[in-house]
């Protein structure tokens, strides 16, 4: 007997090369429960070899258990389409807690020790032959881990892990997949192994102490201290502990063989985390999270349903059923879609994970259509799949404030940018925080704009790119950070959208100081920004 279930789906998530995730309520049995579903977009959904990854990811998540490890619901056609379906996790990813600034030490900590963990447990865990399945999950990156507000870590996104099982369908590739930045030297000449994944999550560990990836791949020399860019971000971590710095620089050492295998880094960081005072992770996460993992009551369009159309134990590679769930289909349909034309009822998202191979183009895919309902004739589509959604319309929350009582801990000066147009200004002499500061790349804005928090002499919300057209001749210029108030010499006198031409700012910060900056080359089209530091008594331009 067929096992038809519907997931009515509430919101997107989040999406990536592939597909798509979606949060939805799986209906039926007077049990409604929230899933997280992962569906292809329409144009890769007849695509066998990447449904074939898409069904050895389910597998490889049906064979691992670790409570790091996003679970494994099931694996469906759901209106004809092969769709994985999880666990929902709530809470912020790693990525979108940075965007913040940098994460407190223990919880850092906390974080690498549970994924290094789950690393460990992946590649040891006895596969259905009864050998190891030596998974690597190939993607180790802040978007892909997940921190619930009780402080739960998670890892997700298994799309381009790979796994020895006989029942594995794709075939293997010298295709390097994964994100540059966080590529290990030797995966670029397409050798993988466990100390690739250690690799990927001391540039995540790095990442989240100080606010900054160390350098854009695994050629940055500044990978190891002391640096050149990120030197005093080297510094800084060596004042926090010498044996941190030391860890953070053997997880990113060049020769695999240097590295600690996922086991010991998990020992390494544990031991570590137990000696460094500051706010414990549970705590931390409940006061930064629960704000982000909130939810509002006016949703993104939502309500359309996804239908179970085969048995949702069969993994074979046989096509749906249609001729005895199409009726029911129909009916189901047709009496559920007023019913949700009128309620709408749906939940904010939270940034979900992404996974694309190196080489994928930075655009993101447009959300997939809903897949055809059937072959029958006359059978009407489903509803659209939701619409993309907007970033979800919650303010940050406060920057965290560092407890730690470690003595004369002083934290590194904001890294030096990218090269930019024009030179930056000297830096003003430096206060010496808990935390570093984070050098952050701006992030879209979103559709709608985010309610105004209160403000916060720490950090102030940065302020989002003017969302209207450039004139031609003119660029965008916007003030961010910690600005009480400025005065712009050039061709106009206030930030916005402006002449094309260099401008000179002297800004008072929110601090009373007062700095002069130089130099902010406005080109046509192009976004320049200056933000400020009342921390550091500095303006950079970018």
């Amino acid at each position: 007997m067929e096992n038809t279930r519907t997931y009515r789906v509430v919101e997107r998530l989040g999406e990536g090369a592939f597909g798509a995730v979606y949060l939805a309520e799986s209906v039926g049995g007077g049990i409604s429960r929230s899933v997280a579903i992962k569906v292809p977009h329409g144009d890769r959904a007849g695509n066998p070899e990447l449904v074939s990854r898409l069904r050895d990811e389910a597998r490889m998540l049906a064979m691992v258990r670790h409570r790091a490890i996003v679970r494994l619901d099931d694996l469906v056609e759901l209106d004809g389409v092969w769709s994985i379906v999880m666990e929902f996790v709530d809470g912020a990813d790693v990525a979108t807690l940075l965007a913040d600034g940098p994460i407190p030490v223990r919880p850092a900590l906390a974080i690498a020790e549970e994924i290094a963990n789950a690393l460990h447990v992946a590649w040891n865990q006895t596969g259905p032959e009864g050998r190891p399945l030596h998974l690597l999950h190939r993607d180790i990156k802040p978007s892909n881990i997940r921190v619930t507000p009780s402080g739960e870590v998670k890892l997700l996104d298994f799309g381009v892990a790979r796994a020895e099982f006989d029942a594995r369908e794709a075939e293997a590739t010298q295709n390097v997949f994964g994100t540059p930045t966080y590529l290990s030297p030797e995966r670029f000449h397409g050798q993988d192994s466990p100390a690739g994944d250690v690799y990927a999550l001391g540039v995540t560990l790095f990442e989240m102490l100080t606010g900054v990836p160390p350098g854009k791949s695994a050629m940055d020399a500044d990978r190891q201290p002391p640096g050149r860019r990120w030197a005093e971000q080297w510094t800084w971590l060596g004042t926090v502990s010498p044996p941190l710095r030391a860890l953070v620089a053997r997880l990113l050492a060049t020769d695999p063989e240097a590295r600690p295998s996922a086991r010991d880094a998990a020992r390494l960081l544990g031991e570590l985390r137990a000696v460094i005072g500051g706010e414990t992770p549970e705590d931390w996460a409940e006061r930064v999270i629960s704000d982000r993992a909130s939810r509002s009551a006016t949703p993104p369009a939502s309500g359309s349903l996804r239908i179970e159309r085969s048995s949702s134990a069969s993994t074979s590679r046989r096509g749906p059923s249609w001729w005895l769930a199409g009726g029911a289909a129909v009916l189901l349909i047709v009496v559920v879609g007023a019913a949700i034309a009128a309620a709408g009822t749906a939940l904010y998202a939270t940034d979900a994970p992404s996974e694309a191979p190196a080489a994928a183009a930075p655009n993101v895919p447009p959300p997939p259509a809903a897949p055809s309902v059937g072959a029958a004739p006359n059978v009407p589509p489903p509803p659209a799949a939701p619409s993309v959604a907007a970033a979800p319309n919650v303010p940050p929350p406060a920057e965290p404030v560092s407890t730690e009582p470690a003595p004369n801990i002083t934290a590194a000066p904001v890294a030096a940018a990218e090269p930019a147009p024009a030179p930056a200004p000297k830096a003003a002499p430096k206060a010496a925080p808990t935390q570093p500061a984070a050098v952050t790349t701006p992030r879209p804005a979103p559709a709608a704009a985010p309610a105004t928090p209160k403000p916060n002499p720490e950090k102030p919300p940065a302020t989002a790119p003017v969302a209207a057209a450039v004139p031609k001749g003119s660029g965008t210029l916007t003030m961010s950070g910690d600005v009480a108030s400025y005065a712009l010499s050039g061709p106009a006198p206030r930030a916005g959208v402006v002449p094309v031409g260099t401008y000179s700012a002297e800004v008072t910060l929110t601090s009373g100081t007062v700095v002069q900056v130089g130099g902010i080359a406005v080109r046509e089209g192009e976004t320049t920004s200056v933000k400020c530091s009342a921390t550091f008594g500095r303006c950079q331009v970018k």
